[in-house]
């Protein structure tokens, strides 16, 4: 046994194309789990949330309260607040506008829906130091997705391959049959060149023939019963 393979040299074209076979649908698979890893919604660590209508000026360090509509318990036209969190960074933009990151929320509801804010204040609500309307937002994953996707295809590669060598390479009873499996193939009498040659011209020469017998029947049957009045043109 030469580096862990199980008779080596043995089988070899039956084992080559078993891995090839298997290594296509491991890689197949790795695309599926690539994929379906980076639809995967991971834990957001901070979001970065579009700010209009900027009243104030926001600073790094700032305690922010944000408020949604509570549509689920009834209240569509009601301002709720969801709860709070600390200014990571605000860039400032144009026309009372900006980017505002925000971190260290108060609770699940806010690190998990900030997207859903719609307002957000600094100060005490009816006394606020700062307002703004919230346009939108997004999260920051606790790390890069990409991170996720490798992790996924690339355990379900690393498995694979290990699946592969034990079955192709090192489990005695599956090579012993790829091995048995490439004996009876070389029993197999495999038609050559030239016999394949002759066969195709004569059957591409018969279907001809029998396309043009029974054209050449079929005309004659057509002016037959054309002659005794049974076809009218």
């Amino acid at each position: 046994m030469s580096l862990g393979i199980y008779k080596q040299g043995q089988g070899y074209w039956v084992r080559v194309l078993t891995a090839a076979a298997l290594g296509i649908s491991i890689i197949a698979a790795a695309a599926w789990g690539w994929g379906q890893a980076g639809i995967i919604r991971l834990p957001a660590r901070q979001w970065t949330l579009s700010l209009s209508n900027v009243q104030g000026e926001i600073a790094q360090g700032d305690s922010i309260t944000l408020q949604y509509f509570d549509l689920e318990n009834g209240n569509p036209e009601v301002l709720t607040s969801m709860g709070s969190a600390i200014v990571d960074n605000y860039d400032e933009g144009k026309s009372a506008s900006g980017i505002l990151r925000i971190s260290g929320f108060e609770n699940e509801l806010v690190k998990k829906r900030a997207s859903d804010a719609e307002r957000l204040y600094i100060g005490e609500l009816g006394a606020e130091s700062v307002t703004a309307i919230v346009r939108g937002g997004s999260p920051t994953p606790i790390f890069p997705v990409l991170y996720l996707q490798v992790g996924v295809a690339g355990s379900i590669m690393l498995i694979g391959a290990i699946v592969v060598y034990f079955f192709v390479g090192a489990k005695k009873h599956s090579v012993e049959f790829l091995i048995a499996t490439d004996g009876e193939m070389k029993k197999v009498n495999w038609t050559s060149y030239r016999e394949v040659k002759g066969s195709t011209i004569v059957v591409i020469a018969a279907t001809f023939l029998i396309a043009g017998f029974l054209f050449g029947v079929d005309t004659l049957f057509a002016k037959i019963f054309s002659a005794i009045g049974v076809l009218q043109k």
